[in-house]
């Protein structure tokens, strides 16, 4: 029997699991994506290969649709099991193999393991979440992430140093078994014997809306994409030798802000909230490009921190106010599957632009391109009525809810 929380409570036993096993997931992806392309460079691969090789989780990511349609039809814990037990096994691979062609089959089956079990926690945040605390929620699982931003790479970064690259890999290996294992407890909340079939199971219909909200998501985040994987290597070439501290202040200015507003969010609207995010992420990413001292580099970390705190929560919770329950599972696939593709483009597609130009011409026209999906979101969603938060937003949601209780009924 499918499970939800009751109206107006948030912070319930599954709720905290299922941040608690994402937290530990992605401590372990942390702690390995700013090692990694210091071990490749180290073994004398350039920008492009590095690139390639750090984006090939994206390729698996692009599957994420596909989790989200079996989620909505089969349930959600299961993917979140196995997804985080394949994630963790492929960590300790990291230690076996230094060539370029083996990481790059670990990290397309790293990556498959994130896909099942994140997609799949995502739709079940949505479904635990009430509607008058959507974006809260969303907020609070994203602070899971957002934690191991601050403090993984500092952590791998000290081991690197100390005792070399095979203990990081092992200890992420181990922190994402401990995720598993925090995962068998979480209860099922979907009951797919009560819902109408997904959209997956008929032909799949990308609204306006969807197509706007997808466009903006890859924009910004292949500039965020390109900072996780070059902000260590562009602060080494300003001779700035902490660039490691980018996903420290990123992360812990995105978790003071993301608590901070916390319940409050959801009465802001949620499209001149994503603008003005828009906007100061750009702002921020320009500060790092022509960084040449450290105080400028957290300056602009902080920045662009500020803007992205509730630029992808915003996005995803306005996506969730116009959609059916019993698509939620493949709707949040295709978002999730566009910001995992965006990141991974970050650092394969904008990689020989640093070759080329240099990292702030790189940054610069990472910036452009979030410009220009953001001028299409505004222009794509001009007219959209109730787009604001929970109360403003009320008439967009009776529609959705209305839809599906006529179904369910």
């Amino acid at each position: 029997m499918g499970r939800t929380e009751p109206e107006g409570k948030l912070l319930g036993r599954d709720f905290i699991l299922i941040c608690s096993s994402n937290f530990l997931a992605f401590f372990s992806i942390y702690m390995i994506i700013p090692v990694l392309p210091v071990f490749l460079e180290d073994k004398g691969y350039n920008n492009f290969l590095i690139g390639a090789l750090m984006s090939m989780m994206t390729v698996a990511a692009l599957l994420r649709p596909f989790f989200g349609k079996i989620s909505d039809r089969s349930g959600r814990r299961w993917l979140i099991v196995w997804g985080i037990l394949l994630l963790g096994i492929s960590n300790f691979l990291y230690a076996a193999f230094g060539g370029a062609l083996p990481l790059f089959i670990v990290r397309l089956v790293n990556g498959l393991g994130l896909a099942a079990f994140h997609t799949a926690a995502y739709a079940m945040i949505g479904d635990l979440a009430p509607s008058a605390r959507r974006l809260q929620g969303i907020a609070i699982f994203y602070i899971s992430v957002d934690a191991t931003i601050a403090t993984a790479p500092v952590v791998a970064e000290f081991m690197r140093v100390a005792w070399g690259y095979t203990p990081v890999y092992i200890l992420a290996g181990a922190l994402a078994l401990a995720a598993f294992l925090a995962s068998l407890f979480i209860r099922e909340t979907r009951d797919h014997r009560r819902l109408p079939k997904p959209a997956t199971a008929r032909h799949v219909r990308i609204t306006p809306l969807q197509i706007a909200i997808y466009t903006m998501t890859i924009c910004y985040t292949l500039t965020l994409g390109s900072l996780t994987t070059f902000i260590v290597l562009s602060a080494l070439g300003n001779s700035i030798q902490q660039g490691e501290l980018f996903f420290t202040v990123f992360a812990v200015t995105l978790i003071v802000l993301r608590l901070g507003v916390g319940k409050r969010a959801d009465a802001l609207a949620r499209r001149p909230l994503i603008m003005i995010s828009g906007v100061i992420a750009i702002a921020g990413l320009i500060i790092i490009a022509y960084a040449g001292h450290l105080f400028f580099l957290i300056l602009g970390s902080f920045i662009y921190a500020l803007g992205f705190a509730y630029l992808p929560t915003a996005l995803s919770a306005l996506l969730l106010d116009y959609t059916l329950l019993s698509d939620r599972g493949v709707v949040l696939g295709i978002f999730l599957a566009v910001f995992d593709l965006g990141m991974g483009l970050g650092g394969v597609a904008m990689g020989p632009l640093a070759d080329a130009w240099g990292y702030p011409a790189m940054y610069v026209a990472g910036g452009m391109i979030a410009l220009l999906g953001m001028l299409f979101f505004v222009l794509s969603t001009g007219d959209l009525r109730g787009e604001g938060g929970s109360t403003a937003s009320a008439e967009g949601r009776m529609g959705v809810e209305g839809e599906r209780e006529q179904k369910l009924g």
